[in-house]
């Protein structure tokens, strides 16, 4: 049998990751929640955050390039 739990915890307020035994700690105000993360795990997780990361950046990239596309066109009509 196979036991599932879902935790909505809130806002992440701090998260430690133990150097000699891959425990990894999630902070949630109080809450806490720790559990122990194999090397190729922690790899694939690193991937996953830096392609989001990466994801949201370009996000932000395209949106501050139309922002200034915009301004440079309100600028000539007003000129």
């Amino acid at each position: 049998m196979k036991v599932a739990q879902h935790i909505t915890a809130g806002k992440l307020t701090g998260s430690y990751l133990s150097s000699w035994n891959n425990e990894l700690t999630l902070n949630f105000g109080e809450d806490q929640v720790k559990l122990t993360v194999p090397e190729d795990e922690l790899r694939d997780l690193l991937e996953r955050i830096e392609e989001r990361i990466q994801s949201i950046d370009d996000e932000r990239q395209e949106k501050a390039a139309e922002a200034a596309n915009r301004a440079e066109e309100a600028e000539e009509v007003d000129a």
